[in-house]
């Protein structure tokens, strides 16, 4: 009975979850539905999905049941607003009264946000919205600046329920149009075997080098991460693969899991996709996708050679080598073999630049990827017919496979977007508490004060709130915060220097990618320490020492012409200087080029490195000679030993 029973939620599971896909398909092919309709529906389906997935995995009765009653709660309290759309677009909010079902529903719908992300993501996302949503109600209570008269409680369900401030803001709306879509795109191309070619191609490109299977993660992220636009999916694809490799290699276990994290970060920062953020800058800003995309691309490509310089050199400082090439598979063998796997993802961009819309370049990426596994179908069966063992099984066989794909793809999107959807609800609160309190704008005047209108203290000031925000929240969730609050304080100090708001949200959205690293909440890291063997916090730290050139970059958009795209010049010196810079930050960070460096020495480089980020070219100058000047030294020194 027992069995019967958990192979009926099995099938439940699965049919909610193509269910919850192909309506993000309608939604990206009709253009959507009413707000409150769609961004409702769309939160439905994940969170029932949520409720079965983790009920089927309890392991007593009790919870098995309970998770079963939340089930059928949220059917009905999150499928309330759905039905009464029409209802609530032609109420007054904050005039009419609320009726009994609407207090009741409004609560119970706060709690299962709660509990969902709980579950999902970390113990710290919930408290941070019960925190707001108490600063919501108390705000009188509060010191200073952050006091206000406080919302009543029909007021905060009204806001957060029945409106289009809380629970189905912005963050829930873009996860229904943009980012679920993505995920079901990198679910099929990941369920055609697209991340293991990706891995295979990397490792042929780079393995042969010295700490090679290091470096294999970094371009095996960078192209993974290109199409799923997740950090933890990152670790967890090429994870199990490069990090027993790193280790083999002479790797210590928490700095093999390290490098993946940091590789696997990059993915969020990585075009086309550039995860779930990337979209919400978009509906931030009203600039168009590949606008972002574009600017993009140079910030990317540093920071992932920020990332390989620093590995290269601890491969250096421990001696290690790589793989030999005998060992490893021919990179024009690996291209000839997977080419079509490069396909969809250049078809995206390729469709993007043509400035057709994000949803239909995500949907025809979709549909290249059931037509390229057709194909490959076909040719297979031809090459069966050709040697004349092809039988009317094989037919059968192959049309089957190629509908369970599908239906495996549906379901597997639906699965890997849970996280993100819990995440987008909590937030969507927080954003609502943003609003209704004014608390944006009041930490953007605390900025100023405390910056003394000085532009680069305030950057410091954002890195730091997202450094502790990035404790608790993931990235999507930082950056909303920190978008809403710190966003307009960089603007008001940053108009002198021309900052663009463009620039003052991806320096917003670079430090928030720090919560990947940040304990208690790395999810990416604990991930790889797990594959590693390795101790988490340690792990953490590795990642954190690794990804370095994350809290660089952002500067480097509001003092140097590295997203004007239009100063050719201008970017080519920033670019040339930046990686020299890195080059001299990586060592100092190392404290090794050729042979180890002395105290004063990794100072002096820290130095240097500040030197080649400023955009003065006599700074930049200065910064080159003094690494060139302690590099002849080193190598000197290497060649006497």
């Amino acid at each position: 009975m027992e069995n019967s029973t958990h192979i009926f939620f099995k099938y439940l599971i699965t049919v909610i979850a193509v269910s919850m896909s192909l309506y993000h398909i309608n939604i990206a092919y009709t253009g959507g539905y009413e707000f409150v309709f769609q961004r409702s529906l769309a939160y439905l389906f994940g969170v029932s999905l949520i409720f079965l997935t983790f009920g089927l995995k309890e392991s007593s009765l009790g919870k098995k049941i309970l998770s079963i009653l939340l089930f059928i709660v949220s059917i009905v309290v999150l499928g309330y607003p759905a039905l009464m759309a029409d209802y609530l677009n032609s109420r007054l909010f904050y005039v009419d009264p609320l009726k009994m079902q609407d207090y009741i529903f409004g609560t119970i719908a706060i709690l299962i946000t709660l509990e969902v992300a709980r579950k999902t993501i970390n113990n710290a996302l919930p408290l941070i919205v019960l925190f707001f949503l108490l600063y919501s109600y108390f705000g009188s209570y509060f010191p200073w600046e952050f006091a206000h008269k406080g919302a009543s409680f029909k007021n905060i369900i009204d806001h957060h329920y029945l409106a289009q401030e809380g629970l189905w803001n912005l963050p829930l709306g873009v996860f229904s149009v943009y980012i679920f879509l993505f995920i079901l795109f990198g679910s099929f191309l990941d369920r055609m075997g697209a991340a293991d070619y990706y891995v295979r191609l990397s490792m042929a490109a780079a393995g042969s080098l010295r700490g090679g299977p290091a470096k294999a993660a970094i371009f095996a992220s960078a192209m993974t991460g290109s199409i799923t636009g997740s950090a933890n999916a990152n670790v967890a694809t090429t994870g199990p693969f490069t990090i027993p490799m790193m280790k083999k290699t002479g790797f210590k276990p928490e700095v093999a899991a390290g490098i993946e994290t940091a590789a696997s970060t990059g993915g969020q920062i990585m075009p086309p996709i550039m995860g779930a953020s990337a979209f919400l800058i978009v509906e931030f800003t009203g600039i168009s996708y590949w606008e972002v995309v574009k600017v993009s691309i140079l910030p990317a490509v540093l920071y992932f050679l920020s990332v390989y310089t620093i590995v290269h050199l601890e491969a250096r400082k421990g001696g290690l080598v790589g793989i030999p090439r005998d060992q490893l598979e021919s990179i024009p063998k690996v291209l000839f073999e997977g080419w079509y796997y490069l396909v969809p993802p250049v078809l995206i961009v390729y469709l993007l630049m043509k400035g057709q819309s994000v949803p239909f370049s995500g949907v025809i990426g979709i549909c290249s990827v059931i037509a390229l596994s057709a194909i490959k179908g076909l040719v297979e069966l031809i090459k069966k017919a050709k040697s004349k063992t092809l039988k009317f099984i094989d037919l059968q066989i192959s049309v089957f496979k190629g509908i369970e794909n599908i239906i495996k793809s549906l379901e597997q999107g639906a699965i890997r977007s849970l996280s993100v959807c819990a995440a987008c609800g909590a937030v969507g609160l927080v954003m609502g508490a943003l609003f209704q309190t004014g608390l944006g704008s009041k930490f953007s005047s605390v900025v100023i004060a405390l910056a003394g209108n000085n532009l680069f203290l305030a950057i410091i000031f954002v890195g730091i709130a997202s450094f502790v925000l990035g404790m608790g929240l993931p990235t999507s969730a930082a950056y909303i915060v920190l978008s809403v609050m710190a966003v307009p304080a960089l603007l008001e100090l940053g108009e002198p220097y021309g900052l663009s708001l463009l620039a003052a949200h991806l320096i917003v959205f670079w430090f928030s990618l720090d919560s990947c690293f940040t304990p208690p909440v790395c999810v990416p890291a604990y991930t790889a320490a797990g594959i590693a063997q390795a101790n988490p916090s340690k792990a953490a730290w590795a990642a954190f020492r690794t990804a370095k050139g994350m809290y660089v970059i952002p500067v480097m958009f509001a003092f140097t012409p590295i997203l004007l795209l239009d100063q050719t010049l201008a970017i080519a010196q920033t670019f040339i200087a930046a990686i020299i810079g890195f080059l001299a930050l990586a060592s100092a960070i190392v404290g090794h080029i050729y042979v180890t460096l002395k105290p004063v020495e990794r100072v002096v480089l820290c130095l240097a490195a500040l030197s080649l980020f400023w955009p003065l070219l006599m700074s930049q100058m200065f910064g080159g000679a003094i690494f060139m000047f302690i590099l002849f030294t080193q190598r000197r020194k290497y060649k006497v030993l």
